[in-house]
């Protein structure tokens, strides 16, 4: 009996002063006692999705003995966990339930994973050869970046032609960053990895398969589309349409060539054309009259006389008539019939 009296006469002591440290704790955050920048918390800023890592003073000339985490929440202190023993111990799973680890040989808080609500104040009150020393952090959770628009990069195999590698990234550093794959053939959109490099058998693979990869954090997401054909290229544009271009770009050009060589042709014509009547009215204003179908019959011996007969047509300009003298001596003197 009496050694059963003396257990829990013990377990009562341990109690109290656990008891008497958390009270002890809470004091010396409220007043801002015990150093350690009790009075103004330590701005701390990371991202959702980002892990954060919250340390005891580190210039320290004796070993940490007891270290608890809290945190300040809706007017309330909330112990987190503590690290006694060498040992780091959850005190409250309802807060940041499987989010929460020891890091530093269990003298830091390590957040994984970080939410918007987890901003706040967080408290370390560290035993520290017989002396308390206290810190407090005020986290604020960012909203994460914009992702920017992601860059493909198609290499074939140095081995195998027939395998190509997809390697997708981004401008970014973020360690949130997660990246996974689809593949389109037939119109059809399958999973088809996840990470960022992935490797495709040409041979399996119709000419118009398409990948596209797909970047995101906790609240942005991005992607972008190339086709599998040709392999060993590059892809930044959001559309996957890149191969297009050297194809529109070449029939441009042939459609400006075959403009402008019938430009040239039509000018020509003109040109040819303008020459080739100018030539003809030089001709026509030269000789008004032209004889045609002339026909000399046979010659009588004997009379000595000649007949001809010659059709006259008039043209351009040609105004001789019937009582024009030299039109009728033109006739008379040559013994022409006149047909008109």
């Amino acid at each position: 009996m009496e050694l059963l009296h003396l257990e829990n006469l013990t377990n009562n002591m341990v109690k109290f002063m656990e008891l008497l440290f958390v009270v002890l704790t809470l004091y010396l955050t409220t007043c801002g006692e015990g150093g350690g920048g009790g009075d103004v918390p330590l701005p701390v800023t990371g991202r959702v999705g980002e892990t954060v890592t919250l340390l005891c003073p580190l210039t320290l000339t004796h070993p940490i003995d007891r270290v608890s985490w809290m945190f300040h929440v809706n007017g309330k202190i909330i112990l987190l966990a503590e690290f006694i023993d060498q040992k780091f111990i959850r005190e409250n799973e309802n807060y940041f339930p499987n989010r929460l680890e020891g890091s530093n040989s269990g003298t830091a808080l390590l957040i994984r994973e970080l939410r918007m609500e987890d901003s706040g104040i967080f408290t370390a009150q560290c035993l520290i050869n017989g002396k308390m020393r206290g810190i407090s952090y005020n986290l604020t959770v960012l909203e994460p970046l914009p992702i920017p628009t992601p860059v493909i990069e198609k290499t074939l195999d140095g081995n195998s032609t027939d395998l190509c590698h997809l390697h997708c990234s981004v401008p970014s550093n973020s360690p949130t960053l997660s990246y996974s794959w689809t593949y389109r053939d037939t119109g059809t959109d399958r999973l088809y990895a996840n990470g960022s490099t992935i490797t495709v058998s040409l041979k399996d693979k119709a000419l118009g398969a398409e990948f596209t990869c797909w970047v995101q954090n906790p609240a942005h997401r991005n992607s972008t589309s190339v086709p599998l054909y040709p392999c060993g290229e590059a892809q930044t544009e959001g559309t996957g349409r890149g191969y297009l271009k050297p194809l529109i770009i070449t029939m441009s050009l042939l459609c400006v060539i075959l403009v402008v060589i019938i430009i040239i042709i039509a000018v020509c014509k003109a040109v040819c054309y303008k020459r080739r009547r100018v030539m003809q009215d030089k001709i026509t204003l030269g000789h008004d009259i032209i004889y045609v179908d002339n026909s000399f019959p046979a010659t009588s011996t004997n009379q000595g006389e000649r007949n001809q007969k010659v059709t006259i047509y008039c043209i351009m300009g040609c105004k001789s008539t019937r009582e024009d003298p030299g039109y009728a001596g033109l006739l008379t003197n040559n013994e022409l019939s006149e047909e008109l």
